[in-house]
């Protein structure tokens, strides 16, 4: 059964805004903070989407930064709606740029779309400097023994993929990156889908019409409250060496 990407559906973008993901560009400037980038810095934004984080980080720091993404669709759109920036195509587990090129890496709501996590997690590494940061803002399972249950639901969307924070933090530390700040942002994941239940009705009725019926927004939704989501940022730095 084909996968439908719900970042490519109006009815995610109305609701969510430009940035595609709870809290808009709070844990950005967060994380911008937190990381201490300067303008001579190159960042990376890891499934950019339409770009608005590139452009936003450009706008308000000054700071170079680069989105890939492996929609088209999403790409041509930010293009044509923000004429300076540069968006490629590309994947998490085939970035498409050399060794040490970049001082940050932001994965924000997107490394729970991506196939194989600890391809990923060395791409990353090998793409950024030493002392490199990533910066990681998802959603996460607190109930995590029902993850098993979301694996049958064809749709292309970070509650799809919630991750197993345990899990993650094991990965990201057999993979050389040492975790320097994690934080639970919860109250932004709720806030939304307030904001959701009230423009939609219910949050099953907004599956349906972002995914055009492809689940069955109840059941997925069902199972997606057992599992209890919430939502973090996470900051890490990449060791001395990737493993390549």
């Amino acid at each position: 059964m084909k996968c439908c990407n719900a970042y490519e559906s109006e009815y995610m973008r109305n609701v969510m805004g430009e940035t595609l993901r709870p809290g808009g560009f709070q844990l950005t400037d967060k994380a911008m903070e937190f990381c201490k980038f300067s303008q001579e810095d190159t960042l990376l934004d890891l499934g950019s989407g339409m770009g608005s984080t590139v452009n936003y980080v450009s706008e308000k720091y000054g700071i170079k930064a680069v989105g890939v993404d492996p929609s088209k669709k999403l790409i041509k759109m930010g293009k044509d709606k923000y004429k300076s920036i540069d968006l490629v195509y590309g994947t998490g587990e085939k970035i498409p740029f050399k060794d040490n090129k970049f001082k940050g890496v932001f994965a924000e709501c997107t490394l729970s779309l991506m196939n194989d996590l600890n391809c990923v997690l060395k791409e990353v590494s090998r793409v950024l400097k030493k002392d490199g940061w990533f910066v990681i803002n998802d959603v996460y399972a607190k109930k995590s023994e029902f993850l098993k249950e979301l694996n049958g639901f064809p749709i292309n969307s970070c509650m799809r993929g919630l991750h197993d924070l345990k899990s993650l933090k094991k990965s990201l530390m057999d993979n050389g990156f040492k975790i320097l700040h994690i934080e639970d942002c919860s109250d932004m994941l709720k806030s939304l889908m307030v904001k959701i239940i009230f423009s939609h009705g219910s949050m099953s009725v907004f599956w349906n019409k972002t995914t055009r019926c492809s689940i069955d927004g109840c059941e997925f939704e069902n199972v997606l409250r057992k599992c209890k989501p919430g939502y973090f940022i996470l900051m890490a730095k990449r060791g001395e060496k990737f493993n390549g």
